[in-house]
Parts: structure tokens; C-alpha cells; sequence
């Protein structure tokens, strides 16, 4: 139980980090731009490789884990999309992308999602340095991007540290629940749990981070995007 409180402390803590380097030094474009499409490639890895391959492994049927993850997409969307929910989003899509929404509910599920592969990783495999880097170049870019909308807000930055702050609490509760869950006898609770959490992650790639990565470079973001995945491939390992 501790050792999952202090990973999900370790998770929460990245996106701190990010509101660190945002509040000191806005970081270059450039520079998130790369970590992003690194940091979502990286996630993609772990996701495949610790989330769903152990919900898959507590499984009784495979539907179990391909309906958690579609769940987790409509959940991901939900938040994601604003106010006005999946149903608005699709009325805006016909006439132009609807964007991300960074709302604190936006950080919220950001966080309890690396807070999951952080917990599902040490249920599974271990936690590898792969899965340490996917969840912190991830977070960091997210808490660096939310901080520079709060401070445009006109919020303080005592308000926006004090927050990130708080997040860090907040993802060590999610890992006591999450070791919970994970720890139960109920594989296709278990089952439905990780995929869920990977179908967020994977939502939240698509739909926020490689657009942050190809917003400044473009075609080019595919190349961090796979060698972050390649990353993981070389850690966690295959097969």
C-alpha cells in the first residue's frame, strides 16, 4: 500500500514540475512540443505493454477489456470536450475541430490515469524507468500548457503552485484506490479498471498530446512520437 501511495505521489508530481518550469521560464515551444510526441509515444508503450496486457491477463473474456477501453474513450471525450460533452463536440465538428477544454476537471483525470499505469506497472511488470519517463513527459508538458492557461486566467502563481501541490495528495489517494482495485480477487472488475484507465491515456494521446506535438512540428512530431514508443520497446521489451 505505501509503495503504491509514493508512486502515485512520484506520478502527480511530474505535472508540478511542469507548473515549476512554466512559472520560472516559459518553456520553448519547441521544447513541449518534443516532449509531448516523446512522452506520447513513451505512454503508448507503457499502456500496451503494462495496462493492457494485465487486463488482459485478469480477463475472463476479451470483451471485458475491449469495453473498458471504449468506456474509458467516452469518459476521456466527456471531460475533454467541456461542458458541453460529446454530443456538443459533435455538433462543432461541422464546422471546424472542437479543441481540448483545460479544465481543472482535465487535470483531474490526466493525473488519476499516470497515476493508474504507475500502479497497474507495479501489479504487472514492475514500474520500469520506460514507464517513469512516459508518465514525467507527459505530465510535464500538460502541467507546463495548464499553467500557462491558468496564469492567462489572471490566477495567481502561489494559486497555480498551491494547486499542483494539492495534485500531488490527489494522486496518492487515486493510487490507494487503484492498489485497491487491482489487488481484488474480482479479475473482471480488475479487468474492466486498467482498461478503462488505458482507454483515457490512449484518448488523451490522441486528442491532446500529439496535437501539442504537431501543432509546431508538424509532420515532423512523428518521429519523437515513435522513438518514444521505441523507448519502451527497448525497456519494458516484447514478448
Amino acid at each position: 500500500m505505501l509503495v503504491a501511495v509514493l508512486w502515485g505521489a512520484v506520478a502527480s508530481s511530474s505535472f508540478l514540475i511542469g507548473g515549476l518550469l512554466a512559472v520560472v521560464r516559459h518553456p520553448r515551444p519547441a521544447w513541449v512540443a518534443l516532449g509531448a510526441g516523446f512522452g506520447a509515444g513513451a505512454l503508448i508503450g507503457a499502456v500496451a505493454y503494462e495496462l493492457v496486457d494485465e487486463a488482459g491477463a485478469h480477463a475472463g473474456r476479451p470483451f471485458f477489456v475491449a469495453g473498458g477501453l471504449f468506456a474509458g474513450a467516452v469518459l476521456a471525450g466527456s471531460v475533454l470536450a467541456g461542458r458541453g460533452g460529446l454530443r456538443q463536440a459533435m455538433a462543432d465538428s461541422a464546422t471546424g475541430p472542437p479543441p481540448v477544454q483545460h479544465r481543472f476537471a482535465t487535470l483531474l483525470l490526466a493525473v488519476a490515469s499516470e497515476v493508474v499505469v504507475i500502479v497497474g506497472a507495479l501489479h504487472g511488470h514492475g514500474v520500469s524507468l520506460a514507464v517513469i519517463v512516459a508518465v514525467f513527459l507527459c505530465g510535464i508538458p500538460e502541467g507546463a500548457v495548464a499553467t500557462a492557461v491558468l496564469r492567462e486566467e489572471g490566477v495567481r502563481r502561489r494559486r497555480v503552485m498551491q494547486t499542483w501541490t494539492a495534485l500531488i495528495g490527489y494522486g496518492a489517494l487515486v493510487a490507494v484506490v487503484a492498489h485497491l482495485i487491482v489487488s481484488s480477487t474480482a479479475g473482471n472488475l480488475v479487468a474492466v479498471f486498467l482498461s478503462l484507465a488505458a482507454g483515457v491515456v490512449l484518448s488523451d494521446i490522441v486528442a491532446h498530446l500529439v496535437p501539442t506535438s504537431y501543432a509546431r512540428l508538424g509532420v515532423l512530431c512523428a518521429l519523437p512520437v515513435v522513438a518514444g514508443f521505441a523507448w519502451s520497446v527497448a525497456l519494458v521489451g516484447v514478448g
